[in-house]
Parts: structure tokens; C-alpha cells; sequence
């Protein structure tokens, strides 16, 4: 648009006395001051030109309710803008802000306020006087720090603060209690919640900050460190030694059984004392389905090797320590008994676990080499990032008096009631904190058991020994890990379990290490101390459905797990054994069997009978959500081949689930069958597996989303709603081939949910503007919210776009939204995503 042009635009604008006016995608560089005279106009929408400045006389414009500057060259704002008192919308999205004025806090009266994707180093301490926004966009700019007059913004919902330079967070944020979302990615902040409170989304952490601001601050330096290898390696020694180096080994010390805890002290050069809660752990095999509920995050671990033993299970060891405890440092300690080496490889451990440190000599009999291992472990220890982290005064005053309790065990009211004494008000703030020592391992406290949570289980020694108690108990051992009630009398016979029996068997539930059984009520099986042998059963071969999932590295208990899991559907209650289960559901009859091999393994699925892939995706459900318990499992999902030598062979040929999916994803219809060579349709090997419905029923648990979220809108569409889909072309023929998709179903949930929300939050917008908000904040969430593009680039991908996803795009906006203008500049923007892939 030429200048002359733009004139004319704006006289006929005020002569027509128009409220909005789009000049967006006009090229304009600048404003001319006769845009003083549409004093009439309340939206304006200067988007995606080539401003790189405001005329003061903008703030005539004292109508305005919107003002769009999207995608300019902005470096800064005329104090004018302060005087457009009405605006309820401001999108500054994409220009090149360093600063805002002090003027923008007259802008009383803003909702929503946009400045992704500037260069913003600093706030002025006017953003407190936007009491009405609900929404602040702050991503991807410089800000090092907020100024503390942010908490006064009380009606915000939505804040993101993503990709900027914090190094900080003021604690005025806690008062910001109406906030759900909360983005605090890609900063380098110091003072953040821990891990255990940042899981658990928004609303806590808001919470968090909100008890520091009410209560000070205090610092808690405690730390587990966690003592794992074989039976016999000299763990307990190790664990005496630490706490006192004048220890004298027994020489006939007995292996510890479960878990000991040992507390040892050291000072810090500020002054402080260091707490260190050693666990020891038991290295018996029976012991290893109950680590994974102790070996936490944010610990420093020791792998203690007896040298005189050719087989240390190293491997297993660092293996367990990284699945589960998301990479926490390790050492590996040589126990030099009688004097004997041990050569060990360094630099391949290195090569293989990141979290591996170094190894250390010793030999604990004469205390050889034991003040380096402390060294060491006082080294580690206190660096591991959460030590130091901020908390409320309170919480730490509630860990000191705990320090001091010996009982085993307080009822939830006592806690509750320390909590009060110590200064706490709020019951959720009582129970966030016992969230957070339960997750820190300081004790247990089972928020979720009806049973459970009304103990909060102070010795945690007390609690595993009574569980190991059973699992060791010769009786039980003898009926193949059958026990009854009356078993459980005389086990927990001690005046210290007796009046707590039902919560140590629900502490048994829980860790799910036992199921009881259905048709005998009192009677229950720990499926660990099952037989090894498989029972005899007979087995229908013809039509079987197959899966197989094989692991870079197994953890033990995923199979009992399971057993537990699924144990009503037990085929007569009975055909089961230590690796291995029969399922009956409906008809249909799942075999599926455990091999264990040396830290790898297998887990093979066959299924028979009527409706056989429901039970399928049963079984694939449940063992999803164990998987997704191991935040680090690598496997991979086999399916079998379903040409003419393959079908109904027992030992078809096997094709990795990625592979056949990235197949797809190319457009390629075929794969070539390495047992007959024969091109076999890559859909239809897909299709045996999956039923019309999620084809990875653990996907949204997987990425954080609710298991309880609304059935996907092609769901809706093709199976539970009245309207129905007629294929009228290849490409929605195509669709409906893999509308089942959970992944895509996923992906059009999150989209529509974001268009949605858009819609809302930019009503009466042109098209043209429609394209560039969504073009913005797409690529936003592409840039910063890896996770979530991760789903929704399931739609977005090219040859999924052509291949049908656009056709399912479009019926969702016909049936769902036709009038939304953003659904017409998502179409735009997968188009261009494809084009540009």
C-alpha cells in the first residue's frame, strides 16, 4: 500500500466513522498522523507489516479495544500508548521491544497481553497496574529478572515466561493463586521449586512460592545416599564405616535383609550440618522388586564390588541406578577383601552410563583407602543439585521435629497437627508437604490409599522389614507365595505390627506385591515366590494374534507387576507361575510369558479366540502404564508378519512397530518379509494388531495427558456421534483408514483445544490476522513446547497432511466450527508446515 493509498484508507475510514479497520499485510513502514482522526475506530489491526516506530498521535485513538501490532519491527513504544485507556487486547507478538514504557500501566482495563518473540530486557514496575489481565505472554525475550510487583496482577491465568534469561523468580509470584498455566521453561533459574513440587503443575508451585512469601525462607541440606551390589559385597560394612571408621567388621556379619537406613552427619563450611540417610540395600534377588520404590532421584549412589567375585553384576547394577533414578551420580567401590584387585574398565562404564563418576579402592578390614571414599562421597553429595534449594521456613521446622520422633509410624492427624504448631494454616499446604518428603524419601505417606493415607509411616526400615517379612517366611515360600490372614497374624506378631496389620498389607498392595484372590477373600499371592514351572495347559494355534516387546535392558518385577495388574482375569485363577500368565476375557485366551537374559528380556504375547484383539489391547494397556513408570526403559514393540509362510506360524517373522509406522508415514505401502520374501501391505501388519480404536492406549498418559480427557473429536464423528463421514475422495478414504490413530486423534484434540482457545481470545478477527496468530503460535509451541508439538506434528506432518489428515481437519471444522476463521488459517499453516518440511 503506498502512502497515498493508506491516506485514503483513513479518510474514508473517518468519514464512515468506522470501528475496526485492517491494515495488516500492507507493507506500511510507517504511520502517518493523520491516523489521529479514527477517533472512532475500537479495533485496529496493524499485523505483519514493516513498523518500526509509532506516531505519538496513536494515542488519540482513545476508543481503541484492540490494537494488533503482530509481526512489525517495534523497537519501542510511544509514551502515547498510555493513554489508550480502553484497550482490553494488545499483541505485540514479533517486534523488537527492548523496553516498555512506564505509561503502559495506565492500561487498566487490558486482559490480554502479548510480547512473545521480542527483546525485552526488563519490566517496568507499572506491569502491576494491569490488575485485569488474565493472560501475559513474556516468551522468548531477554528478561534476566521480574520485577516484584508482578504479584500484583491476581486475575492472571495464563502466565509464560519460556525462553528468557531468568536467573530468579520474585516470591510475590505465590500470590498469583487464579494462575493454571504456568510456563517457566528454557531459564536458568535458581530459585525453583524442587523437582517433586514442579511435577505437579501450577498450581503447587504457585503454592510453594505463596508459603515462602508467608513464611520466609530456610535451606534443608538432607540427602540419600544409596548403597547397591550382590549379596556379600560389603554394602552394611561400607554403611558402618561411613558413619563410624572405628567400626570392626564381625566376621560373621549377616547380609542385611530389605532395606537399613543409617544416619551420618558432617559439617558444612557454612556452618551447617550435612544429614546423609544411608540405605542399604539387600542384594538377594527376592529384594529387587522393591528397590524401584526406594532408589529415588537427586541421591548419590555406591556400587560396592567384592573383588574375590568374578561376576559383580555390574551391568545389572548401573543399569537399575539409571532406569530409575534418573541419572544420579554413581561411584563403584572396590572392596579389596584379603588384598585381591580388581580390574575394571573405566572408560567403556563411562562410554555406556553417563551418570557413572569414578571408581574408588578399598579394603574396609584395614580402612584402606576409606577417608577418600569419604571425601568423595561428602563431595557428591553436597553438590547434587537440590541441596541448598530455598524452602518455606515452615517446612523445614516440620522435618526437624520429624527428625526427632522415633515412632515407626503417626497417624495423618499428628502430622497434621505438627504442621499447625510449626505455623502452618492450610491442610493442602500440610499435605504438599508430605507429598514432598514422601517423594524425597524422608517417610511414606500413600496420599492416594484409602487405607494408607491416614498413616504417615516414619521408618521406613520398619515398614519394608515387615513386608519382607512375609516375602522371607518359609510357610510362604512352601505355598508358593499363598498366604492367608491368619499367616499374616503370626508373621506380624510383634507388639510393633499387630495393631497395624491391615496397613502393612495395604503397604504390600501398594508396592504391588501381592493381589488377593478373588474367589477366596483373606487369601492372597505374592506372584514372586510363584513356581517356576509352567503349568499345562492346552492352546488353540490357529489364528493367534502375536506381540512381542524386547528390552535393551530389562528391569526385574515388570512381569509380577503385570501379574498383579490383571489378576481377576486369570485363567481359572490358577494358570499362572513366576514368568508367566494365562488371561481369559470374553472369549479370548492371552498367553503371555517372561524370558529373562542375562539384564535383557522378552516378553511374548500370543492370543486366541473371539475377540481377541479387545484382549490385545488390554494387555498392551497394562503394560503400557508399567513402561511409562520407567522414565528411561528402552524396548521395542514387535509385530509378526502376516504373509502366506508367516500366518499362523507360531515363529513368523517380526517387524519393529517404528519401522512399520515410519513406513506409513513415508507412503509406503509395502515391506519385504525376510522369512519368504514376500511384500507384505504395511497397513494391513498394523491393522492385525491394533482394533478401530487407540492403537497406544498409553500414549496420553505417556505425555501427560488425562486418561479422563474427552473422546477425541474423530471418535465422535465416526463412532459415538450422529454425524457420519461418507469417503467422497482418496484422500478421506485414506483417513479413514487410520482415523484409530491414537497419535492422531491426539494430535486434532490438542489442535482443536488451541484453535478454540484462540477463537475465544481473538473474536471478529480478519482471516488475514487469523493466519498470522496462528502461524505465531504454532511456531511457538514447535520451538517451545517440545512435548506437545510432539503430538500435534501427528496432524501437521506432510505426508500425513496429504495423506488425509487435511480431509480429517476440515470434516472436524465442518461439523464442530464452521464460523471459526481459525480453523481456515490452521489449514494455511499445515500447507505451509508441509510445503516447507
Amino acid at each position: 500500500m503506498t502512502e497515498e493509498e493508506l491516506l485514503q484508507a483513513i479518510e474514508k475510514a473517518a468519514r464512515d466513522k468506522r470501528e475496526f479497520l485492517d491494515l495488516s499485510l500492507k507493507g506500511l513502514k510507517s504511520l502517518p498522523a493523520e491516523i489521529s482522526k479514527l477517533t472512532n475506530l475500537t479495533e485496529l489491526d496493524l499485523s505483519r507489516n514493516q513498523l518500526t516506530n509509532l506516531p505519538a498521535e496513536i494515542g488519540n485513538l482513545t476508543n481503541l479495544t484492540s490494537l494488533n501490532l503482530l509481526s512489525n519491527q517495534l523497537t519501542n513504544l510511544p509514551s502515547g500508548i498510555g493513554k489508550l485507556t480502553k484497550l482490553t487486547s494488545l499483541n505485540l507478538l514479533s517486534n523488537q521491544l527492548t523496553n516498555l514504557p512506564s505509561g503502559i500501566g495506565n492500561l487498566t482495563k487490558l486482559t490480554s497481553l502479548s510480547m512473545w518473540n521480542n527483546q525485552l530486557t526488563n519490566l517496568p514496575v507499572e506491569i502491576g497496574k494491569l490488575t485485569n489481565l488474565t493472560e501475559l505472554d513474556l516468551s522468548r525475550n531477554q528478561l534476566t529478572n521480574l520485577p516484584s510487583e508482578i504479584g500484583k496482577l491476581t486475575n492472571l491465568t495464563e502466565l509464560n515466561l519460556s525462553r528468557n534469561q531468568l536467573t530468579n523468580l520474585p516470591v510475590e509470584i505465590g500470590k498469583l493463586t487464579n494462575l493454571t498455566e504456568l510456563n517457566l521453561s528454557n531459564n536458568e533459574i535458581t530459585n525453583l521449586p524442587p523437582p517433586e513440587i514442579l511435577e505437579k503443575g501450577t498450581k503447587d508451585i504457585i503454592n510453594f512460592y505463596k508459603q515462602q512469601l508467608e513464611q520466609n525462607i530456610d535451606h534443608l541440606y538432607e540427602a540419600k545416599l544409596l548403597i547397591v551390589g550382590e549379596g556379600g559385597a560389603g554394602k552394611t560394612t561400607l554403611a558402618q564405616k561411613i558413619k563410624d571408621s572405628n567400626y570392626q567388621l564381625k566376621p560373621d556379619e549377616e547380609s542385611t535383609e530389605g532395606i537399613d537406613v543409617i544416619q551420618y552427619y558432617f559439617p558444612l563450611d557454612n556452618g551447617k550440618e550435612f544429614r546423609v540417610n544411608i540405605w542399604d540395600f539387600g542384594g538377594q534377588d527376592i529384594y529387587h522388586k522393591t528397590h524401584q520404590f526406594f532408589l529415588t532421584e537427586r541421591s548419590l549412589y555406591t556400587l560396592v564390588a567384592d573383588t574375590r567375585t568374578e561376576d559383580n553384576n555390574f551391568y545389572y547394577w548401573l543399569n537399575v541406578v539409571e532406569l530409575l533414578s534418573n541419572n544420579s551420580p554413581i561411584l563403584v567401590i572396590k572392596n579389596e577383601k584379603q588384598e585381591r584387585k580388581l580390574d575394571i574398565n573405566e572408560r567403556q562404564l563411562r562410554g555406556e552410563f553417563t551418570n557413572f563418576k569414578e571408581t574408588l579402592a578399598t579394603n574396609l578390614a584395614t580402612n584402606r583407602g576409606l577417608p577418600e571414599i569419604l571425601n568423595k562421597i561428602q563431595h557428591y553429595i553436597s553438590n547434587l543439585p537440590h541441596i541448598g534449594t530455598e524452602l518455606p521456613a515452615y517446612w523445614v521446622k516440620v522435618r526437624e521435629v520429624l527428625e526427632k520422633d522415633n515412632r515407626n509410624y503417626i497417624t495423618l492427624e499428628e502430622y497434621l497437627t505438627i504442621c499447625q504448631e510449626q505455623g502452618f494454616k492450610d491442610r493442602e499446604d500440610m499435605l504438599l508437604l508430605s507429598g514432598y518428603f514422601h517423594d524425597l524419601g524422608v517417610f511414606l505417606h500413600f496420599q492416594n490409599d484409602d487405607l494408607l493415607n491416614k498413616t504417615i509411616i516414619l521408618n521406613t526400615v520398619w515398614g519394608t522389614d515387615a513386608v519382607y517379612k512375609v516375602l522371607d517366611n518359609q510357610t510362604v515360600r512352601e505355598n508358593l507365595g499363598k498366604f492367608n490372614r491368619n499367616d499374616l497374624n503370626n508373621i506380624w506378631n510383634e507388639d510393633k505390627y499387630i495393631t497395624m496389620r491391615g496397613e502393612l498389607l495395604g503397604l504390600m498392595m501398594n508396592f504391588k506385591l501381592c493381589y488377593e484372590i478373588p474367589s477366596q477373600p483373606g487369601n492372597y499371592i505374592a506372584p514372586q515366590l510363584l513356581s517356576l514351572q509352567q503349568p499345562e495347559y492346552d492352546w488353540n494355534k490357529e489364528n493367534n494374534l502375536l506381540l512381542r516387546y524386547e528390552y535393551e535392558f530389562m528391569p526385574k518385577g515388570i512381569l509380577t507387576h503385570f501379574i498383579v495388574e490383571t489378576h481377576p482375569m486369570i485363567e481359572n485363577e490358577t494358570c499362572v507361575w513366576k514368568t508367566g500368565v494365562v488371561l481369559t476375557k470374553e472369549g479370548a485366551r492371552a498367553e503371555i510369558i517372561e524370558l529373562y537374559r542375562y539384564h535383557k528380556g522378552e516378553i511374548r504375547i500370543r492370543v486366541s479366540g473371539s475377540r481377541k484383539r479387545d484382549l490385545l489391547t488390554t494387555v498392551r494397556h497394562e503394560l503400557g502404564k508399567i513402561h511409562s513408570s520407567y522414565e528411561r526403559l528402552k524396548y521395542k514393540t514387535l509385530v509378526p508378519c502376516n504373509c502366506s509362510k508367516c500366518k499362523g506360524s507360531q515363529s513368523p517373522h517380526f517387524y519393529p512397530w517404528d519401522v512399520l509406522h515410519k513406513f506409513i508415514d513415508d507412503k509406503e505401502t509395502e515391506i519385504k518379509c525376510y522369512e519368504s520374501y514376500a511384500m507384505v501391505n504395511v497397513q494391513a501388519l498394523v491393522n492385525d494388531i491394533i482394533n478401530p480404536d487407540p492403537i497406544l492406549s498409553s500414549y496420553k498418559e505417556t505425555n501427560n495427558m488425562s486418561e479422563k480427557s474427552q473422546p477425541s473429536i474423530i471418535n465422535n464423528i465416526t463412532v459415538n456421534g450422529s454425524t457420519q463421514i461418507h469417503q467422497q475422495n482418496e484422500g478421506e478414504a485414506n483417513f479413514n483408514n487410520y482415523n484409530s490413530d491414537t497419535l492422531i486423534n491426539n494430535a486434532l484434540d490438542e489442535i482443536i483445544k488451541k484453535l478454540n482457545e484462540l477463537n475465544n481470545k481473538y473474536p471478529n478477527v480478519s482471516e488475514t490476522t487469523a493466519t498470522e496468530i496462528i502461524n505465531a503460535e504454532f511456531k511457538d509451541i514447535q520451538n517451545n513446547q517440545l512435548q506437545k508439538w510432539a503430538i500435534i506434528k501427528h496432524i501437521f506432518d506432510g505426508k500425513r497432511w496429504l495423506n488425509g489428515g487435511k480431509t480429517a481437519f476440515i470434516r472436524v471444522g465442518e461439523h464442530y466450527s464452521e464460523n471459526n476463521v481459525f480453523y481456515k488459517a490452521a489449514v494455511g499453516f499445515g500447507e505451509g508446515f508441509t510445503e516447507n518440511e
